[in-house]
């Protein structure tokens, strides 16, 4: 392939869908064109940018709990009470809420009112007057819990820091699936490409079956080779052409694969194979063995970093969150409410004023301090919740130790077949061409008459099995040096790296 791997770059706007107008041409493919399309039409990219999407509305949401509230309230009473007491009574009334993320609330408000005052008279010796009265007002206080909500572990606060937590994971997460996308589709493209050069091998191999056939029943008009000589020929004919369909089959298979991946439909000429843009590389020359003494030398380092690793690392960071919440609040209420007021009135002023109301002194300052304690019988949702949120973390804990654990194995593994592999492939390719120049003699000698129709038989098969062993071979090393790669995260994690990636680079860094 191209040394180095060309795809678009991940615009920061995000990825949008395909139109259904927009057909992908699958007659000529390449890691540009296919990378390319699919970041934009992959279905999983796509859903997992709306689970994205819908984390940040959490964390938003959570914030929320953490912005001042401005309150307001007015009323009106217009006409006298049934009382016959006051008249005409109005009021309006505003307060300022400021949280803090150690759950102690502060706030101030202001109270304006003005009502009119009914002063009954005597029959006879005063009438009744009507005493206007207004009074305003301002108060500061604090409110703030004692026993539990009280800290960082308040529910507010963990709600937020655990819904921010999830957030980063999955920002991550979808880093994560984009290099999901690439090795998937990277595997189905080789997967393509080598089934492809089966099929163009066993559609050589089927055209010589025929010519063999014919060069057969020539012998056999010619009488150099008894007439039974024609169903050993056929045999081998008919062997050759189920194995040619059923490589056909094949191809259309791995491309489905391929198609899946991308996510978009598309065209392509059912009468010939997909041309391959990119040449497939030579396992016998990946310098394996330096590279997996660096890659087992810092196998941990190497798994910590990766997308995969660090989103379940901060989802479990998230159920910690939340299990530290619940076990500091698993106390009872004891909440504390100190608020400082001053109020004033004036009477016989008018209408609305509110000019001397402050200063008048009367009723002036005062103090309320209000403590509320809550003492259930038995505590067990507190406790439950806890409970099941330490399970939850633990779970998760556990989940990100077989993470590492699994990952760290897989390596090991890929790196143990890559060291056998690549020494069998590099065999396979001295082996096949023994097999031809094998082949070749017999044919030279079934016509000179010393050897027999099996012989050439056999020794055709031997060479094609080794061609296709051969292509068998490659493929498999390829699919595990993808997988190897993406499991140390040597993988593109952003737009410049992306441009620059060569999948077959195989430096020590």
């Amino acid at each position: 392939m191209k040394k180095t791997i060309l795809i678009l770059v991940l615009l920061a706007a995000g990825i949008t869908a395909a139109t259904s107008q927009q057909l992908f041409n699958y007659d000529s493919l390449s890691i540009f064109r296919v990378l390319q399309f699919g970041l934009e039409t992959n279905f999983d990219i796509r859903l997992k940018k709306q689970v994205l999407g819908e984390s940040q509305g959490q964390l938003t949401s959570s914030k929320g709990a953490f912005n001042p509230q401005l309150t307001l309230n007015t009323y009106g009473y217009l006409g006298t009470d049934p009382a016959v007491t006051f008249m005409n009574s109005y009021y309006l009334t505003g307060q300022l809420l400021v949280p803090t993320r150690l759950g102690i609330k502060f706030y101030t408000g202001f109270k304006l009112s003005t009502e009119t005052e009914i002063i009954s008279g005597v029959p006879d010796y005063f009438p009744s007057t009507n005493m206007p009265v207004n009074a305003s007002g301002m108060w500061a206080g604090v409110t703030m819990p004692l026993l539990r909500d009280l800290g960082k572990h308040n529910t507010s606060n963990v709600a937020f820091l655990s819904t921010l937590m999830m957030n980063k994971s999955q920002n991550v997460s979808f880093s994560d699936e984009i290099c999901r996308f690439i090795k998937n589709t990277l595997t189905y493209y080789y997967n393509v490409y080598q089934r492809a050069r089966v099929l163009k091998i066993l559609k050589e191999a089927n055209k010589d079956a025929k010519e063999y056939v014919s060069d057969i029943k020539a012998m056999i008009t010619d009488e150099q080779i008894a007439q039974a000589e024609i169903y050993r020929a056929q045999a081998y004919e008919y062997n050759i052409n189920q194995q040619y369909s059923e490589a056909r089959n094949q191809v259309t298979n791995s491309l489905y694969d391929l198609i899946t991946s991308i996510g978009m439909k598309g065209t392509l000429s059912t009468s010939h194979l997909p041309l391959f843009l990119d040449s497939l590389p030579d396992p016998g020359s990946f310098p394996v063995e330096r590279y997996g003494k660096y890659i087992i030398k810092n196998v941990d380092s190497m798994v910590v970093n990766t997308s995969y690793y660090k989103s379940q690392e901060l989802a479990t960071t998230a159920t910690m969150i939340e299990m530290q919440g619940a076990k500091y609040n698993k106390m009872n209420d004891l909440n504390l409410d100190l608020r400082y007021l001053y109020f004033g009135t004036t009477a016989y002023q008018p209408f609305s004023d509110f000019n001397q109301t402050f200063s008048s002194g009367s009723p002036g300052s005062s103090v309320n301090l209000t403590l509320s304690y809550k003492i259930p019988f038995k505590n067990e949702e507190r406790k439950g919740e806890y409970l099941s949120r330490l399970s939850s973390y633990e779970f998760n804990k556990v989940q990100l130790e077989k993470l590492k654990f699994d990952s760290r194995m897989q390596i090991f593994q890929l790196l143990s077949d890559l060291g056998h592999l690549i020494p069998i492939f590099k065999n396979q390719v001295e082996l096949s061409i023994l097999e031809k120049k094998t082949y070749d003699n017999e044919i030279h000698k079934l016509k000179m008459g010393s050897s027999t129709q099996i012989n050439v038989i056999n020794t055709y098969m031997d060479y094609n099995t080794s061609l296709l062993n051969l292509e068998t071979g490659r493929q498999a090393i390829i699919t595990k040096i993808i997988m190897l790669k993406y499991l140390i995260g040597d993988f593109p994690a952003n737009s410049d790296q992306l441009l620059r990636y060569n999948l077959w680079d195989f430096s020590v860094k």
